[in-house]
């Protein structure tokens, strides 16, 4: 259907290239565009472009006065730059050459774990065991497996009984490396850093990470097709390029699940939820391991994203409806932002999601406020604003290491203040 037509065609004009014993999908010369959509007209043409000329889009399509980035081969540029013109749109070129970005976000294959360079599941995986084998106060465990039958591992720190816990989540959507990257380093802040303020967080409340919900996906980024999003079941759907793969699984959980959200309901798309909620054996294991914690234990439920730089609150599946204790969130987030800002400049906007972003059912965060009845949820959605988009380079890594958890560190307190922890 609409998108996977895209991508197919995408791989017949994409060279395959051997990378230890792997075969990537390159993107030489390819251009990613940034398009202002300023009225329902230009948007409505814009939804159709993919059915004269070949595109990926980025981003999902909400409504006007928005901008939206595309991938575009080298021989369909001048016809998408032609037919912008015609329709008016307006537009402008931020990557030349994608597959120069890509190569500025190498990973380090079989390297020690850092946060200088993105690295493959099997690094990230050992660095986590042996973590869990230095430290008696880190609880981890296999919370289940994926479709091909990998791990989604967990660890728990916790240094003293009676604290209440953070809950931390990353790289659902397999081409965001940025969000397991930054969990990472969270995590290993909380256990190695000299710092103090981590340090007295790291007492003071108990932290649970599943820093992988999307093994199968993000393996599949690293060997095969780096602008993958989904798991990596097939959906039981086909098209003209073959069986259709893959579920979003930020769209998949059982709240207001399928009520609203670009091509949700289009099996061979990007952001296709299922046809039911609840389908995923990722997102089974993931709801199970967090219901598995006793009422009232998990305060903050946080899933790490890329990319825009927003503080994204519940709710997701309406831009009029909001949480009852909104107005405390908005607290929370805004502290936050005050000090992610500090080391670097970066700017965090926050708000309900459905408001700031995009209007979206069967989102992580909203399940874990409407349903499990956490108090503070949230989307972080890391750097940057554009620029690089989802293919952030890796030097940096360490840099929204930083103002991640300088924001984090500021968030706590807050919510502490705010009887959140309570």
């Amino acid at each position: 259907m609409k998108l996977l037509f895209t991508l197919a065609v995408l791989s017949l004009v994409a060279i395959a290239m051997a990378n230890a014993g792997r075969t990537a999908t390159r993107y030489d010369n390819f251009k990613v565009y940034k398009v202002f959509i300023k009225n329902r007209l230009q948007l409505e043409e814009f939804k159709k472009i993919h059915h004269q000329i070949p595109v990926h889009f980025l981003n999902e399509i909400a409504g006007p006065g928005r901008s939206y980035d595309i991938v575009v081969a080298p021989g369909h540029q001048r016809a998408i730059e032609k037919l912008f013109d015609f329709l008016e749109i307006v537009f402008e070129t931020v990557i030349e050459d994608l597959q120069k970005v890509l190569d500025m976000s190498a990973y380090s294959s079989g390297s020690d774990m850092d946060w200088d360079t993105y690295h493959e599941l099997d690094v990230i995986y050992d660095w986590i065991d042996q973590q869990c084998d230095k430290h008696d106060f880190l609880d981890c465990d296999v919370i289940g497996h994926s479709h091909e039958g990998r791990a989604i591992k967990s660890v728990k720190l916790s240094k003293k009984g009676g604290n209440k816990a953070v809950f931390i989540e990353g790289n659902i959507h397999a081409m965001e490396w940025i969000s397991s990257a930054t969990v990472t380093y969270i995590l290993n802040q909380l256990i190695n850093s000299d710092d103090s303020k981590m340090q007295e967080l790291s007492e003071k409340y108990d932290w649970i990470f599943v820093p992988m919900v999307n093994p199968d996906g993000f393996v599949y980024t690293h060997e095969v097709e780096r602008l993958w999003r989904k798991n990596r079941r097939p959906s039981g759907y086909t098209n003209s390029s073959g069986d259709c793969y893959g579920i979003d699984m930020n769209r998949n959980f059982d709240y207001h699940w399928g009520g609203a959200g670009w091509n949700i309901d289009e099996p061979c798309d990007h952001w296709f939820g299922g046809d039911e909620p609840n389908t995923e054996v990722e997102i089974v294991a993931l709801q199970k391991f967090v219901s598995s914690f006793d009422d009232g234990y998990i305060r903050s439920y946080m899933a790490f994203h890329a990319y825009g730089q927003y503080i994204l609150l519940p709710y997701g599946h309406s831009n009029t409806e909001f949480p009852p204790n909104y107005d405390q969130m908005m607290r929370i987030a805004e502290a936050f932002a005050d000090s992610a800002v500090e080391p670097y400049g970066s700017k965090f906007t926050y708000g309900a999601s459905g408001l700031l972003n995009y209007v979206v059912s069967g989102a992580a965060k909203d399940w874990a406020y409407g349903e499990k009845k956490i108090p503070f949820t949230c989307t972080v959605e890391l750097r940057d604003k554009g620029t690089y988009g989802f293919f952030l380079p890796s030097n940096q890594i360490t840099e929204v290491g930083v103002e991640v958890t300088e924001g984090l560190k500021a968030l706590i307190d807050k919510a502490e203040d705010e009887g959140i922890f309570d």
